[in-house]
């Protein structure tokens, strides 16, 4: 097997703590060597009469901290015998020590020299102990992250050297996607027979001796490879995760938790630091995770784009504040009518600096973060002084407002919105929410309870984007909605895709069956406007009809509309007859 350079061994901080080899040897010798000093200081002083005999006390603790209890009690014993009977108390009168004198100083001394090299066994040990739960993890016994980062930095220094070739040095960051659900299953009895399980399987996907395996976190892994190709990283990433897609024996059952992963490499396009390497490596793992796919490298692109996530994110309360969002409105229109009925408020964030900055790019992680709450709020009240003037201005269409799954959950959601819309004085049919099939996934039952509350006082409710959630039709029959949306990735492309239209029609008779109006998002064309009403669609929006605008030119659109007296009365498209 090929040696291993001082570089690729993994990094033992706890090295210092012990003293082994030529090392110890040459301490044992200095201790005597200063043994045999004081012996003769104390002889060419006048013998044990004078004080300098303490000073053998030196060498005695000095070889108890390097040899230990044995060695502490053997140079404890040696001290004793050299100031023993053999040198004399009192030299220029040639004195002999009495025996009892120096039996007692020799037990002295064996007794000093045992306990303390004890004492310094213990000290080292629990030293060692220390720095161990420092370095390594405490339920698997892999070095941990602080233990990965010294041996990168290692690594690094080596790339860096001058007598030294540089070396590739990739990271696979690795975690677990069914564990939080495990451990909650099973309970925390489960937890180290698990993680044991996980470190067995990933010692034995790195076999070769300089491939590392690293427990950063929980269910956090890592391995390390140096001097290796891409190819061979990939290769033993992909092994990695496959082998923990088996399922896990633990506590007499079968237990399936499954992985993805994420890699980085140094050296990369620019200088890496160890935690740097590590955070690419988490980042490639997290996009695996949220795409669905078992592993990805890292791209600089995903980091750039998740660093102005991260900044938008922290600007999104300031921007709350100053005003920096407004609503753009996207009209509905009847097909049998070809009349205005009802528009959707789609949020735009006008940012000082970046300027107009997509949905896309803040609502989802807004979601997760529970800024959500504050800006569906803002969404509200401004949909609220817009359907005011719209009012004003007789222009009786309603406004619908996205609503995300998250604001659902909270219990007081349904409350706040038909108080701020009866402090307006506007009727609650004004208004309509739309959410996806997706919001009922959280919690079905809180969420039909918050849609119920909300229709018993009038509003009416959308099922948005039809087709691309997860609910089932036992949900949907119990839902209180209205009006289902059919969603645009079928809409757009049913002109030229047969399926397409299929799903669209299926949706549509689906739709009517059950007693709701449905609307096609999407339709951009003529072709499509035609299809559509020919299956009977009873309204649609899309860039056919028109493009989502600010609410001035949204105004003025409406205005040149032809508008029939059922639009002028109160929630014009529940009035509209068939």
């Amino acid at each position: 097997m090929e040696q291993l350079s001082e570089f690729d061994r993994p990094w033992r901080p706890e090295s210092w703590l012990g003293v082994t080899g030529a090392w110890r040897l040459t301490g044992v010798g200095l201790v005597l060597i200063l043994m045999a000093g004081i012996t003769l200081l104390v002889y060419q002083t006048g013998g044990t009469s004078t004080a300098y005999l303490n000073f053998i006390l030196i060498p005695v603790l000095l070889g108890a901290a390097l040899m230990g209890l044995w060695g502490g009690l053997a140079f404890g014993l040696l001290a004793g015998l050299l100031l023993g009977p053999l040198m004399p108390l009192n030299v220029d009168e040639g004195i002999a020590q009495p025996t009892l004198n120096w039996a007692t100083r020799a037990g002295i001394y064996l007794v000093l020299g045992g306990f303390s090299g004890w004492l310094f066994s213990q000290l080292r040990q629990h030293a060692a102990r220390l720095f161990d739960q420092a370095y390594h993890n405490p339920v698997t016994g892999l070095p941990n992250r602080e233990s990965l980062e010294q041996h990168i930095r290692h690594l690094m220094a080596q790339a860096e050297g001058s007598e030294q070739p540089a070396t590739r040095v990739f990271v696979i960051s690795l975690q677990m996607d069914n564990y939080a659900d495990t451990i909650s299953a099973l309970g925390f009895a489960a937890e180290r027979p698990l993680l044991m399980g996980i470190a067995e399987r990933l010692q034995a996907v790195a076999g070769s001796p300089d491939t590392l395996v690293y427990h950063i976190h929980d269910d956090h892994f890592a391995l390390l490879l140096p001097h290796r190709s891409r190819q061979e990283c990939l290769a033993t990433t992909q092994e990695a995760v496959e082998e923990l897609q088996a399922p896990f024996e633990v506590l007499g059952l079968p237990v399936y938790v499954g992985a993805h992963a994420g890699v980085s490499s140094f050296p990369f396009h620019e200088q890496d630091a160890p935690q740097s390497l590590l955070t690419k490596a988490w980042m490639a793992m997290h996009e695996a995770s949220q795409s669905g796919r078992r592993y990805r490298t890292y791209d600089r692109r995903s980091n750039d784009a998740g660093r102005q996530t991260v900044e938008l994110l922290g600007e999104l309360q300031s921007a709350l504040e100053d005003d920096q969002f407004q609503l753009y409105y996207q009209p509905k229109v009847t097909l049998r009518r070809d009349e205005l009925c009802g528009f959707e408020a789609l949020l735009r964030w006008q940012h000082p600096h970046r300027g107009q900055v997509p949905p896309d790019r803040f609502i989802a992680q807004a979601e997760r973060t529970g800024l959500i709450h504050a800006l569906t709020l803002k969404v509200l009240d401004l949909a609220i002084a817009d359907l005011l003037v719209l009012r004003e201005q007789g222009i009786q269409a309603p406004v619908s407002i996205n609503v995300s799954a998250r604001n659902f959950l909270d219990p007081d959601f349904a409350q706040t919105i038909i108080e701020r819309i009866e402090a307006a004085g506007l009727p609650p049919c004004a208004l309509e929410i739309e959410f996806t099939e997706t919001a009922l996934m959280a919690d079905p039952d809180q969420v039909i309870e918050a849609l119920r509350r909300l229709t018993e006082r009038g509003l009416a409710l959308s099922i948005d984007d039809f087709g691309t959630g997860y609910s089932s039709l036992a949900y949907l029959r119990r839902l209180p909605v209205t009006t289902l949306k059919v969603d645009q990735t079928f809409v757009s492309h049913m002109a030229t895709q047969r399926v397409d239209e299929q799903i669209t029609r299926a949706a549509v008779g689906l739709a009517h069956d059950l007693g709701l109006k449905v609307i096609a998002e999407g339709a951009e064309d003529s072709q499509t406007l035609a299809m559509l009403r020919e299956l009977g669609c009873d309204a649609v929006q899309g860039f056919g009809v028109a493009r989502p605008m600010p609410f001035g030119e949204a105004l003025q659109w409406a205005r040149h509309q032809t508008v029939e007296p059922s639009l002028r009365r109160e929630c014009a498209l529940e009035q509209d007859d068939p």
